[in-house]
């Protein structure tokens, strides 16, 4: 569970809610079924710079989202903010489930003024679409709220602010009941969240990539040891007693980093399982998959490797299918892998699962509820499976296999080139950089210590993993500038800290010279009447096309690297296609398109033999090299200027366990063309 230190040094204030609305929903939400199912083990992960401002919220901090959202009346810059910001939750859970919600939302998308009444009933829809099933179980207000629907006063905001709040307070108190009695594990890690090994040393990331292009070096390890021992000294302060274990931020490890958590008396780490297999390479060790399920010792540490395929269907798949195919499929899965373990004889194996505490459940139907109960229900009383914390299962099977080698990597693609080598990542670390050798300057001619202090936590602040994550390429977000400016703001405040004017450049963004992130979706431009199953891309020349992002932290490359849907006068056309080395994966698939007109839905099934539409036989497809589908209008039921909007997901053919769905939010829009497409849409 973390969330980056959004406090802006400057005012004191939180920029972003995402402290406060995941407080009541997720974090929550996670506790009070564990509280329901006494069976069920876990390990929890807190980063100290949530922990902090959780207890900001408690307290009664406002954030810069509820600032406007609490005004009375708003000017032209706060009715944009909103209108922009205050859709920011799953659209199709959330959104178009609340109607007023749905109408605000085709208000803006076709772009018609808001007025104050409309923001209003904006601020609390999107507030209340922030309120887990923990924080409204039995409150007959909110629901009162829910059947209420539109026309909110200010005071209906308050009320579920309120419940917001009160949410947030429940967390830290639940998760250590849950803790006191032996069913949770609190972990912890690196106080600002850092990438430890970059830390140590910038030059370190060329072990995984070779001829990475770095910024000028950065090696402070003093500062990775005062990021471990801060977040182990906050983790005691807030929980009562110091953590037996650390999540490293984004799975990240070395041999340095791993020396130091050990100097720091660190018990245990987790991370994913390619740096496992890339160590075993390095030590010249042969590997099957069973040598994932056990546990490992690594410089005096114990470490255990996640199995990222089962992590990741829970974290990006499950959400798009009924429970029960979801926690089958799981079960199945980690029953397999228990019996592929290599653990010794006699001691249990481990099928370690680690995924964001936080981001799954808004994809999932009921916030994740009803996965959550079908699964832990399941695992309450499976005969061979039982769950355990990490450190419960390290009390459990005391050998371990050493490993004499140790790859530097996250756990994304076991590199670092999300948060360095890239042009603009760069520069920030050019800028932290300078800084932090001014500080040493500094402290050398004989800063006062509380102004050290003050400027060696701005540093520290800085050091963050989160800002580099949102410089330069691949990962986007309409805060981008935000977290631009506060990282420079961290910065200059380490300069003001040191008595000094902070330079120029920190009033020039990072990402100044960041080029803009190509459009993900473009509209179909003239007719197409492609051969179905011909896999002639020139067919689709005129098509509109959905490149797939690759947003998520610990996701693989999609299965889908884009969708390509256009049309005639008749039917409708949708290609899918596989990203690299994936094509016979994807023609294995069942695909199911969901189709919304207006109130109505169509679902339009495809198998590699089979195409239907609501059942009936129809249309054309072919699974090969790509998913080729042609819809006929008429089957559909839908006329010229109908709008359709379009949800592709996709399931495995045997199991019908879930995989994924495009867009993950949301949905593609096609308008259903009249006579003068073409002539509207010609150009030479």
């Amino acid at each position: 569970m973390h969330q980056p230190q959004y406090v802006d040094p400057r005012n004191g204030r939180a920029m972003l809610p995402w402290v406060r609305l995941h407080g009541a929903r997720g974090y929550l939400d996670v506790a009070r079924l564990l509280h329901e199912y006494g069976n069920i083990k876990l390990t929890v992960n807190f980063v100290p710079s949530l922990v902090q401002q959780l207890e900001d919220v408690v307290a009664g901090a406002v954030d810069e989202w509820l600032r406007i959202a609490q005004l009375d009346g708003w000017n032209d810059a706060e009715r944009a903010f909103a209108v922009e910001r205050f859709f920011s939750l799953n659209w199709d859970r959330s959104v178009r489930t609340r109607p007023r919600y749905g109408e605000l939302l085709d208000q803006r998308e076709r772009k018609q003024p808001f007025s104050d009444g409309d923001v209003r009933d904006l601020t609390v829809l999107f507030n209340l679409g922030w309120l887990g099933f923990a924080a409204r179980e039995g409150d007959h207000e909110v629901a009162e709220l829910e059947r209420k629907g539109r026309g909110f006063t200010r005071e209906d905001l308050t009320l579920v602010v309120d419940r917001q709040r009160n949410a947030c307070a429940r967390v830290l108190p639940l998760y250590r009941e849950l803790a006191a009695r032996g069913q949770v594990e609190l972990s912890t890690s690196p106080f600002y969240h850092p990438i430890v090994p970059l830390l140590v040393d910038t030059e370190h990331a060329r072990r995984a990539i070779p001829q990475a292009a770095l910024p000028p070096q950065f090696a402070y390890p003093e500062d990775a040891a005062a990021q471990i021992a801060r977040g182990a000294e906050a983790h005691t302060r807030a929980f009562g007693h110091p953590p037996r274990g650390m999540w490293p931020p984004e799975g990240s490890v070395s041999p340095e980093a791993v020396a130091a958590y050990a100097r720091a008396g660190v018990g245990w780490l987790a991370t994913d399982e390619g740096n496992l297999w890339r160590s075993l390479d390095l030590s010249g060790e042969g590997h099957t998959r069973g040598d994932l399920y056990r546990a490992y010792r690594h410089a005096g540490v114990d470490v255990v490797f996640r199995d990222r395929e089962i992590s990741d269907k829970i974290g990006f798949s499950y959400a798009h299918g009924e429970p029960h195919h979801g926690v089958a499929d799981l079960v199945a899965r980690a029953r397999h892998a228990a019996e592929l373990s290599t653990a010794p004889t006699g001691e249990p194996a481990l099928v370690p699962i680690f995924l964001d505490g936080e981001n799954p459940w808004e994809s999932y139907p009921g916030l994740g509820e009803p996965f959550l109960r079908t699964l832990f229900g399941a695992l309450s009383s499976d005969p061979q499976l039982a769950t355990a914390s990490i450190g419960q299962h390290l009390d459990q099977a005391p050998s371990r296999r050493e490993l004499p080698r140790l790859h530097s990597g996250s756990w994304i693609d076991s590199a670092f080139y999300i948060w360095i080598a890239d042009p603009v990542k760069n520069r920030g670390w050019e800028l932290l950089g300078r800084a932090r050798a001014r500080f040493d300057r500094a402290v050398a001619d004989g800063l006062a210590p509380a102004l050290r202090e003050a400027a060696y936590e701005r540093l520290l602040a800085a050091e963050g993993s989160d800002w580099f994550w949102w410089f330069g390429e691949p990962f986007h977000s309409m805060e981008d500038s935000l977290f631009d400016a506060l990282f420079r703001a961290h910065l200059a405040g380490a300069y003001l800290a040191m008595g000094l004017q902070p330079p120029p450049e920190l009033d020039e963004p990072v990402a100044s010279f960041q080029p803009v992130a190509e459009a993900l979706v473009t509209a179909p431009i003239g007719f197409i009447r492609p051969q179905i199953g011909g896999h002639r891309f020139y067919d689709w020349q005129g098509a509109g096309r959905y490149r797939v992002p690759r947003g998520a932290a610990m996701a693989d490359s999609p299965l889908v690297a884009a969708v390509v849907f256009g049309f005639d006068k008749t039917t409708l056309y949708l290609r899918l296609e596989p990203s690299e080395g994936r094509a016979a994966e994807l023609a294995a698939t069942r695909v199911e398109i969901d189709i919304a007109v207006g109130d109505r839905r169509v679902v339009v099934r495809s198998r590699h033999d089979a195409l239907t539409i609501d059942g009936a036989p129809g249309g054309r497809n072919a699974h090969g090299r790509a998913v080729e589908l042609a819809v006929p209008f008429a089957q559909l039921g839908v006329k010229t200027d109908d709008k359709l909007r379009l949800g592709i997901r996709l399931f495995e053919a045997a199991s019908e366990a879930p995989l994924a769905r495009y867009p993950a939010d949301g949905a593609l829009t096609v308008t259903v063309p009249g006579d003068g497409f073409e002539a509207e849409n010609w150009s030479a």
